[in-house]
């Protein structure tokens, strides 16, 4: 089980694992001090440090990483399938033959006709040869010397475009065999023994998809991946490592998968539809278990431990500054200004804000405001 680094597994946990620091806005309380506000101790919380390992789950579904509809590049009657529906191929396996006599005649005629090609050049230039011995002792006329030399570039013309018709034929006779393009599961065939085929064919003679290894792609919310991206250019700015993820899969009815993955990237453009954009792990899959088309959850866990201070969600208020959270500090409400992490059930990590012992308002801090003095009627 291999250990990866994050991407699209690590969006929830890098946004939590940024470096830790302390910051906190504190609004004056300004003018005299109102009535003191009995709070009981249950609507407090003291602050500390919980080591947690931070996990993310997400619906996805399985991918091929290349598939292939693939269909002759010459016209010709299907001779022989080599392959059933479901087989595993391997690259530059032989999976369809189709009859090439008609391309092996137009092979033998390519070859003799290169042949009188260049049986061709040796007389013309025999003849030139001939010609620049008589022409010096004026047997023969500049014209006939012109003439001479033009029909040895005209008999290598003749060459070259006999070796192209060659090279053509072998190229049919070779496509008249069909291999497979790259290692995968192949489809049923196509077409029958017998049937004509040909480029054009609107039916495929098979589908094979690469499914070793194979993608799991699940779709992320814009506004996490925006803030995702940002956050790791500012670690990187800062000279920060990215912290290390153990990424795996559930299978419906069969529980955790063997093997674990590595992020692979994000799609070129998101859907605008959904608001998401799609990240792909990549996953081995040497026993060909995973299938195209089928659903898994992705699920991601950190493999060092984090230690933050975790407040309950419903403590946590925010406006237009952002989040922040209410204390008491000294008998009066202090506003402390948060930079908020990872969720873990009801309570919410805090990057930056607070510190160990603090006492956090956990319920009816809407009715309070900084500044305001308070008293707890029982003890914490």
């Amino acid at each position: 089980m291999g250990r990866v680094v994050s991407g699209l597994t690590g969006i929830v946990l890098l946004i939590s694992l940024a470096a830790c620091g302390e910051k906190a806005a504190q609004a004056p309380a300004g003018g005299a001090a109102p009535a003191a506000v009995a709070l009981p101790g249950s609507a407090v919380m003291v602050t500390e440090t919980r080591t947690i390992y931070p996990s993310f789950e997400l619906p996805a579904m399985l991918e091929s990483v290349q598939s292939a509809r693939i269909r002759p590049e010459v016209s010709a009657a299907v001779i022989a399938n080599h392959f059933t529906a479901g087989d595993t191929v391997a690259q530059g396996q032989l999976l369809v033959e189709l009859d090439d006599a008609r391309f092996q005649a137009e092979l033998g005629a390519a070859r003799a006709e290169l042949e009188a090609a260049e049986a061709g050049v040796l007389q013309a230039e025999s003849n030139w040869q001939r010609a620049e011995d008589l022409m010096p002792k004026g047997f023969i006329s500049a014209l006939d010397y012109d003439a001479t030399k033009a029909a040895v570039e005209t008999a290598r013309a003749a060459v070259s475009q006999a070796q192209a018709k060659l090279t053509t034929a072998e190229l049919k006779v070779s496509r008249s065999r069909i291999l497979a393009p790259f290692s995968g599961r192949i489809s049923k065939p196509g077409h029958a023994i017998g049937d004509q085929v040909g480029p054009l064919s609107p039916t495929p003679l098979f589908e094979l998809a690469q499914i070793d290894p194979i993608y799991v792609a699940a779709g992320i919310e814009l506004g996490v991946y925006n803030k995702f991206t940002m956050l790791r250019q500012k670690l990187k700015a800062e000279g920060k490592e990215i912290p290390e993820l153990a990424v795996s899969i559930d299978l419906t009815g069969a529980g955790e998968y063997p093997y674990e993955g590595t992020f692979e990237g994000w799609d070129h453009a998101s859907g605008s539809s959904r608001g998401t954009v799609t990240g792909r792990s990549l996953f081995p899959n040497p026993d060909g278990i995973l299938l195209p088309g089928q659903s898994v959850v992705l699920r991601g866990k950190a493999i060092e431990p984090m230690k933050r201070i975790f407040v309950p969600q419903k403590a946590v208020l925010q406006d237009q500054q952002g989040h922040f959270v209410l204390v008491v500090n000294d008998g009066a409400i202090v506003r402390k200004n948060l930079e908020m992490g990872v969720r873990d059930g009801a309570d919410w990590a805090v990057r930056e804000g607070l510190a160990d012992g603090e006492m956090v308002v956990i319920e009816g801090a809407q009715r309070l405001a900084p500044g305001m003095q308070v008293t707890l009627s029982n003890s914490l």
